[in-house]
């Protein structure tokens, strides 16, 4: 995904911003956190008028940014900012058709043309032009999942109607079946993965480990994965209102569910299918919290919240820890803090 705070071989980059109301300026600061250190520091500023980030891609020592300009006008300007982390260099180049990056790969960035439902939009790395990838009718959502993508799609005896509200849609919704594909973009060969009625219990792909895919259930009432074309419960969750957050490592396997309760944490660890209780404090009059795992880091790591800094400006103003991944399931609370970029 093109989350703002992406991990690769040469460290954690993340993104803040901050507003002047008074010029309706937008600055980005690119940030990259060097987590043997446990430091920030800032690699560009971009200032844009009424800006907006809409999407981040990391490889290496390469980041792009994509950001809008003059996003309260008519006519926004979309423009690609190419950082060079190992040198500072920041390239901008323009962006022809709107594109909101939603994951990646070495080669391009894709997106899903909701507008239509029936293809992706590919930008290359390399040549930054724009090809399209044809999806089966009625696809309702694409996930990367390694070298492939994961399709979510409506099957139904004839074509849904245009009217989603009308009796006719739902005569044929109610008889037609969701379906996920495994589709290789390459060679354009799918392989059908699972089917479950529309009328039943919803599943959402999580993510997968060691090849095996896992789908959140319900509302939610746990977390499934896909064996021998059958959903298998891994967790039951008790409460439907508790969230779930999947973490992965740094090939992309999931390793964590992460269940937030609130005023505590659960984590389900894949490793060993035992349940963990970390230490968590959660300062809600702050906005804040310490002990939250936010992402798994490379050497065994986990990257956690510690409190908020003092960064008045900021939009983000949680501050961050570092953390041995089998100490913290232990309930240990001896954090290694990140001295934060406060942007003065």
């Amino acid at each position: 995904g093109t989350a703002y705070r992406l991990y690769t071989n040469t460290g954690l980059y993340s993104m803040n911003q901050k507003y002047d109301e008074a010029t309706n300026t937008n600055t980005f600061y690119l940030i990259k956190t060097d987590c043997d250190t446990a430091t920030q520091q800032k690699l560009a500023e971009i200032e844009l008028q009424g800006g907006e980030a809409c999407g981040m891609a990391a490889w290496d020592d390469i980041v792009e940014l994509y950001c809008f300009e003059n996003m309260d006008k008519d006519n926004p300007t979309e423009w690609c900012y190419i950082v060079d982390t190992s040198t500072g260099s920041v390239e901008r180049l323009p962006v022809e058709e709107e594109f909101y990056p939603a994951w990646y790969d070495d080669a391009a960035l894709y997106e899903m043309d909701y507008a239509s439902g029936k293809r992706i939009i590919r930008r290359d790395r390399t040549t930054n032009e724009v090809s399209y990838i044809n999806l089966p009718e009625q696809t309702i959502n694409v996930y990367g999942a390694g070298d492939k993508w994961v399709i979510h799609r409506i099957v139904s005896p004839s074509p849904l109607p245009s009217n989603v509200d009308g009796d006719e849609y739902n005569a044929v919704f109610q008889n037609s079946e969701y379906e996920y594909d495994l589709f290789d973009a390459a060679t354009g060969e799918m392989k059908k993965l699972y089917s479950y009625p529309t009328s039943g219990d919803f599943y959402w792909y999580c993510g997968q480990r060691d090849g095996t895919l896992y789908f959140g259930q319900g509302y939610p009432t746990g977390v499934d994965k896909l064996e021998n074309g059958e959903m298998v419960q891994v967790l039951a969750l008790d409460d439907p209102y508790t969230s779930e957050q999947m973490l992965e490592n740094e090939q992309g396997e999931l390793q964590w569910i992460v269940l937030d309760e609130g005023e505590s944490v659960q984590v389900y660890d894949l490793n060993d299918g035992q349940s963990y209780r970390p230490a968590f404090v959660n300062e809600s009059s702050q906005y804040a919290s310490t002990g939250y795992p936010e992402m798994l880091l490379p050497g065994g790591k986990v990257f956690v919240t510690h409190g908020s800094m003092d960064a008045p400006d900021f939009l983000d103003k949680i501050a961050y820890a570092t953390q041995d991944r089998a100490a913290y399931l232990s309930g240990s609370t001896d954090y290694t803090p990140v001295t934060m970029y406060t942007g003065k």
